[in-house]
């Protein structure tokens, strides 16, 4: 379904899970000159001795030209972009080595910052956005591209879309354009906080969703939580000046509805085994890779506390997590609140 994008340029990704490799794998498709690195050689040596990501994505075909590197420093020689896709525990510690090679680019040919990280920053809870503005300064051009997607699935070429943002009203049609082809759609917003704030919360309410599955409650509960969800979720995206519309789109409504239902999704299977009352720590060892939902939690509920904002949910994801509250105890307390959920 994909043709060469004939405005090819060169594109190096940070961070080689499962997501970083679909990214790169994606825009490989595209037609542009695709460099990835990872702290973890051994996988970028995988990729590049069998065309696959045997750790995180096996048994998925990579285009040739996603070659991966060794050292940063050589991934971004000439690049014209950087897209960051690790967790969001390591999201500072990422920019800041991105940027310690920027600093010894030439300054006219700067490379546009992009991150499809999905989650607040650790500790101080900052929107990823303004952690970027802190790093790289105000005048640097970002972007954040959020969506409904499962790597599995984008490392393969399934249509999909999405949600990019930035400030940059001159330069957000060209950023998109190195990610639109012919089965990705790609949408653009000035919303950066909507976008990143949708992708963020999602994973709270998935894992709500997987509890309830888990215990055995059904679909109708599902869409309760879903529903409820998202009003949640945007009583703190309005609060943290986020645009309510942006929450029903892709970023926000697109990509709840997805975690909340797709097998696939990493937090609606540690719901899922929290509500069969497995141990957290051995549902994490069965998924075998990193759960963003856990610290989003954490994050999402410090924020909410801190803004005043209604989140019951969130609170009863935070007090299961951390505080060892049961699923069904939180359950029932969540259906005592009533209509005051909204």
């Amino acid at each position: 379904m994909n043709s060469p994008n004939p405005r090819t340029t060169s594109i190096t990704v940070v961070g080689s899970g499962s997501w970083g490799t679909a990214i790169g794998a994606w825009l490989a498709r595209n037609g542009h000159d695709v460099r990835i690195w990872d702290i973890d050689t051994s996988v970028i040596d995988d990729i590049n001795a069998t065309h696959c990501n045997n750790r995180y994505l096996p048994d998925c075909k990579l285009p040739e030209n996603l070659v991966g590197y060794r050292a940063l420093e050589s991934a971004m020689t000439d690049c014209s972009t950087v897209v960051l896709a690790v967790p969001s525990r390591v999201f500072e510690t990422a920019l800041l080595n991105v940027t310690s090679h920027l600093d010894r680019m030439d300054s006219s040919n700067t490379p546009t910052i992009v991150w499809g990280t999905k989650g607040f920053a650790q500790k101080t809870g900052e929107l990823l956005s303004h952690v970027a503005e802190r790093v790289l300064g105000d005048t640097a051009v970002t972007a954040a591209i959020s969506g409904p997607s499962f790597a599995y699935e984008v490392v393969r070429g399934i249509p999909a879309g999405f949600d990019l943002a930035s400030k940059s009203s001159e330069r957000i049609e060209s950023i998109a354009d190195l990610f639109r082809s012919e089965n990705i759609l790609v949408y653009t917003t000035s919303d950066i906080i909507g976008v990143q704030v949708g992708g963020a919360t999602k994973n709270v309410i998935a894992i709500a969703a997987g509890i309830s599955d888990g215990l055995g409650f059904g679909i109708n509960a599902r869409a309760l939580l879903i529903t409820r969800g998202l009003a949640e979720m945007n009583r703190l995206n309005v609060a943290l000046g986020g645009s309510a519309e942006t929450m029903m789109g892709l970023s926000g409504l697109g990509d709840l509805v997805l975690t909340c239902s797709g097998d696939l999704s990493r937090n609606r299977r540690l719901g899922l085994g929290l509500g069969q009352g497995k141990p957290i720590d051995e549902i994490v060892e069965e998924i075998g890779q990193e759960v963003e939902g856990i610290q989003s939690t954490r994050e999402t509920y410090q924020i909410g506390k801190k803004m005043d904002v209604f989140m019951p949910m969130t609170e009863c994801m935070y007090r299961i997590l951390y505080e060892g509250l049961s699923p069904l105890q939180a359950a029932t307390e969540l259906m005592a609140i009533g209509p005051s959920l909204k």
